[in-house]
């Protein structure tokens, strides 16, 4: 593990046993463990939040995403959610929620303190520099999450597309779209939202991604959730970078979904071959626009079954404007915005002083999800398989416990605490 040997103002700065960085989900269930466990909140440990006040990344989401519409937020422990307002935007409710907690355990959040770098000047010694005040840490809890580093891959003739552009992260409302025509790129969940939220506004959304639609027809139970989570846990002790939520859980396959995909809202036109300034050339709707390729294994199932749900599909389903190329299969046809609906990376970059990151672009995690073997000290939470809220709430008690052992202090209320200096 690489450290740096700068000098450092230690007598400007606040010491804590534990930093967590983060409010969010995996955050405040961290803190929650660690008040639990007898340690007190702005005196043994911090918390520090790069927002302005609390809800994590859900305080940034749009308007019309309700938590009827979203996954869900799992239960911070000991504190229900009970019976959350399915109507009002989520970014409210979980606000709410989240700062109530924050009430409730008298959790001294600093923030807005974005952190900027984690160094290691002595063993076993932490330093957190952020965008305001520093601190040090003899351990570290992260729950960053990934909203600060959103995903947008490059294709050729991006740079020259003078339409608008909106990610996940800058979406606010579909009105700004009304009567455009509008690419969303991405094969997650957020993209088959957006396109069904952008039904309202317009008759021209052209749907893409780099992979085939993973339909998923299978009851998102319990049972399979736990399948999910340790095959992204065998990718992450690895030291694999994730992969995007979908290619590990699909696309819920419903009586919801299977609607749209019938009145040709959520019917896959192909890949991104290329951009110009107003337009984009896709292989897939050649030779005249109106061709509808595979629309991923479950779905074609149903259609060469002649599935009634799906009657209607290729009827409904527009015909591209444009005209097509040399290539046969390839079309161009012209936008006028796009959404990339094509997720966000973690947000690690603050730990690149320490060389966490493997050969392979993730970070090694050791099997119990949290601990990272190459910095000791150094718990990371939200990270693969506790990625989601209820990941991210196990995760959160798993790493405060590992941090409070890793200091070599008992979880018993009457214990000294370490301190370096």
């Amino acid at each position: 593990m690489s450290s740096n040997n700068t000098t450092i103002p230690f007598a400007t700065v606040r010491h804590f046993n534990i930093v967590v960085i983060g409010a969010g989900q995996a955050g405040l269930s961290a803190a929650g463990t660690l008040h639990r466990r007898g340690l007190v909140s702005g005196k043994d440990f911090a918390v520090l939040d790069g927002n302005q006040g609390p809800g994590g990344a859900w305080r940034h989401r749009w308007n019309a995403l309700t938590l009827g519409r979203a996954h869900g937020v799992h239960d911070l422990p000991g504190f229900p959610l009970d019976n959350p307002d399915t109507w009002r935007p989520a970014s409210q409710v979980v606000g709410e929620y989240y700062g109530a907690y924050e009430q409730h355990l008298g959790l001294e959040v600093i923030r807005p303190a974005k952190v900027k770098a984690v160094t290691q000047p002595q063993h076993e010694l932490f330093y957190i520099a952020t965008d305001g005040a520093d601190f040090t840490a003899n351990a570290v809890i992260n729950a960053t999450g990934t909203w600060e580093t959103p995903n947008i891959p490059y294709y050729h003739g991006l740079e020259h597309f003078t339409g608008k552009q909106w990610h996940t992260k800058t979406f606010r409302d579909v009105e700004d779209f009304r009567n455009q025509r509008v690419l969303v790129v991405g094969g997650g969940a957020s993209s088959t939202q957006f396109l069904m939220m952008l039904e309202k506004v317009t008759d021209h959304t052209v749907w893409v991604s780099r992979s085939l639609p993973r339909w998923n027809p299978e009851h998102f139970s319990p049972d399979w959730g736990r399948r999910v989570e340790e095959r992204v846990t065998t990718l992450v002790t690895a030291g694999k970078a994730p992969r995007s939520v979908v290619s590990n859980t699909g696309l819920a396959l419903n009586t919801e979904s299977l609607d749209f995909i019938n009145r040709g809202v959520l019917v896959f036109r192909g890949f991104i071959d290329s951009f110009g300034s107003d337009h984009v050339t896709l292989n897939g709707p050649g030779p005249d626009g109106a061709t509808i390729n595979s629309q991923g294994p479950a779905v074609d199932d149903l259609l060469r079954a002649g599935d009634p749900r799906l009657a209607q599909m290729h009827r409904n389903t527009e015909i591209l404007p444009g005209h097509g190329t040399d290539i046969h299969h390839q079309w161009v046809t012209p936008i006028d915005s796009i959404l990339w609906g094509t997720g966000f990376q973690h947000s690690l970059g603050h730990f690149d002083p320490l060389g966490i990151r493997s050969v392979h672009g993730g970070v090694v995690v050791d099997k119990d999800g949290v601990t990272i073997p190459a910095a000791p000290g150094v718990f990371l939470v939200g990270y693969g398989a506790s990625a989601s809220t209820i990941g991210a709430t196990r995760a959160g008690r798993k790493a405060a416990v590992a941090a409070i052992d890793h200091l070599g202090q008992s979880t018993e209320s009457n214990v000294t605490y370490r301190k370096l200096f």
